[in-house]
């Protein structure tokens, strides 16, 4: 069901911005990415959070606005999550499906394009939250439900945010971009403490 509102909510919200672009609009072009992301958790309750290496990957599709400006749309797989050396529990991870909407400045520079962009994002958790470590010399290694973390204690799976990207395109299509996630909806809605996703990546991608 949770999968299902994700399409739903993706569909709709990529739907509406692909529905601001101007009629005069050119032809786009579908683009693949995959790379590396650095995330954890900020807030100011989150000193002891610290980076976690995860995975990222999915397609996007470039509307030409004219003078250099793109609108782009894109579904994305992403590893979130954090690590820490306090108590037990050193690995946290969070996978999402994120749906990222990015209005983008692509100026000529040498043989191909820089690539600014700036937009909000919204995301749904997937599978399970997944936690291990090692205590005692014992490694350990446990998923839990987002809404039964520790026995109680929830995580919600909507998110959302901001991102910023910055990259380079070649000639033939080949890019490759830093961009950086803050989200800005609360992890754990129960507490009073204050919890959000924050990442960047690398990724290496190739448009059609």
């Amino acid at each position: 069901m949770q999968l299902k509102q994700l399409l739903f909510g993706g569909l709709f919200f990529a739907a509406f911005s692909v529905a601001a672009v101007p009629s005069h609009a050119q032809a786009g072009r579908l683009g693949l990415n995959a790379g590396v992301n650095f995330a954890t958790i900020a807030g100011k309750d989150a000193e002891d959070m610290k980076l976690r290496t995860g995975f990222q990957a999915g397609v996007t599709y470039d509307f030409n606005l004219g003078n250099y400006l793109v609108l782009q749309p894109g579904v994305l797989y992403v590893q979130n999550g954090a690590t820490s050396k306090v108590g037990e529990v050193e690995n946290m991870q969070l996978n999402y499906v994120q749906v990222p909407v990015t209005f983008q400045f692509q100026p000529t520079l040498g043989n191909g394009n820089l690539l600014l962009g700036v937009g909000p994002y919204i995301g749904l958790g997937v599978g399970k939250v997944k936690m291990g470590g090692t205590n005692e010399g014992v490694d350990w290694s446990i998923k839990y439900h987002w809404d039964d973390i520790f026995g109680g204690e929830e995580l919600r799976k909507f998110d959302a945010g901001g991102k910023l990207l910055v990259g380079y395109q070649l000639g033939m299509g080949l890019s490759f971009n830093l961009n950086f996630n803050r989200g800005l909806v609360k992890l754990n809605p129960n507490s009073e403490s204050k919890f959000y996703n924050t990442a960047f990546g690398l990724t290496v991608g190739y448009k059609f």
